[in-house]
């Protein structure tokens, strides 16, 4: 008897942890599926390092992946999406405004300062459909000195950290408006629930 209960104690020390950790697993499941589709702005030159950006940013959220394993096409991509119950998005931006300025030193500094300012859109269309799901508007602004005979790094800082902070708003406003439309079709569809009955 002593024994029976031992492999029953040691069989759900075993079966709890792995239970939870199923639990946790599906609770972080990710629930969409996003591709960066386009990039618009009017200087070509940026659009590697704004995809990048977009990218990293969408991937931290634990919702969204970029990872469906390896589907050759969209029907691929869309079979795998229904096997594992996702929705999928293509994600674009455009890139209003980049403006850069260089302007004087303070009084009493002798390096001159460095003024990058952002404004961006990210959109999110549905796939398969192209129905625009979500948007989300992202600025910043960003001013500070920088050495002459590093300028291109410094530059290249700049403009980082500044698309950087406007995307990240962009983003959260998106995901923000996506989880609230989600919210407000679950309510409209218990409202019509109530109202069928008699």
């Amino acid at each position: 008897m002593r024994n029976m209960r031992s492999i029953a104690t040691l069989f759900l020390l075993l079966l709890v942890p792995a239970a939870a950790a199923a639990a946790t697993a599906q609770k972080t499941a990710p629930k969409y599926y996003f591709k960066v589709s386009n990039i618009h702005t009017q200087d070509p030159k940026i659009i590697p390092l704004a995809k990048e950006l977009l990218e990293k940013e969408v991937a931290s959220r634990p919702e969204f992946t970029m990872d469906l394993g390896d589907p050759s096409s969209e029907a691929g991509e869309i079979a795998e999406m229904q096997k594992r119950g996702m929705k999928g998005f293509q994600v674009s931006m455009r890139i209003s405004s980049l403006k850069k300025e260089i302007k004087p030193p303070k009084p009493g500094n002798r390096d001159e300062q460095m003024s990058i300012d952002v404004k961006l859109a990210v959109f999110g269309h549905t796939i398969p459909g192209n129905k625009i799901m979500f948007t989300g508007d992202g600025d910043a602004s960003l001013m500070g000195e920088f050495s002459a005979r590093l300028r291109d790094k410094e530059e290249e800082r700049f403009t980082r950290t500044a698309l950087e902070s406007a995307i990240k708003q962009a983003v959260s406003t998106a995901v923000a408006k996506l989880t609230t439309a989600k919210l407000e079709d679950r309510g409209s569809k218990k409202g019509k629930k109530r109202r069928a009955k008699p």
